[in-house]
């Protein structure tokens, strides 16, 4: 799916949900997660490619493989909090969200701390060896 056609679902349903918003407020809250549900499922596709991508770059500049798999792990982690949290918005439960979204935080710290450790050792080995 384009981001053309992403956009142009995204508006329809945008014009679809103010008029079914007046009559029927239950009926708009579904229909805008079952739309932000179909994006993201035509987005995930493009998954695949990205991970061809990232599997030539490791084999063909010899990166450390835990540095990428930490990198789309924040990232995942970073679009679903914000999915959820954005869903919550929508229901009308700020807090909520708000709650969602330090979760993500504190996951994606907790996530990257590997990394940032294997690279603090990096840096003190080559400090020390200098």
């Amino acid at each position: 799916m384009t981001v053309m056609q992403i956009a142009g679902v995204a508006l329809i349903s945008i014009a679809a949900l103010a008029i079914i918003r007046t009559y029927r407020p239950d009926l708009a809250l579904a229909l805008s997660i079952t739309v932000c549900v179909v994006i993201l499922i035509a987005v995930v596709g493009n998954i695949a490619e990205i991970k061809g991508v990232v599997d030539q770059m490791l084999t063909g500049y010899g990166l450390d493989a835990l540095h990428i798999k930490v990198i789309f792990k924040v990232i995942g982690i970073a679009y679903i909090a914000q999915f959820a949290a954005d869903a919550c918005r929508d229901a009308g439960e700020g807090a909520i969200a708000s709650k969602v979204e330090l979760a993500g935080r504190v996951l994606i710290v907790a996530t990257a701390m590997p990394a940032m450790i294997s690279i603090l050792s990096l840096l003190q080995s080559l400090l020390v060896s200098t």
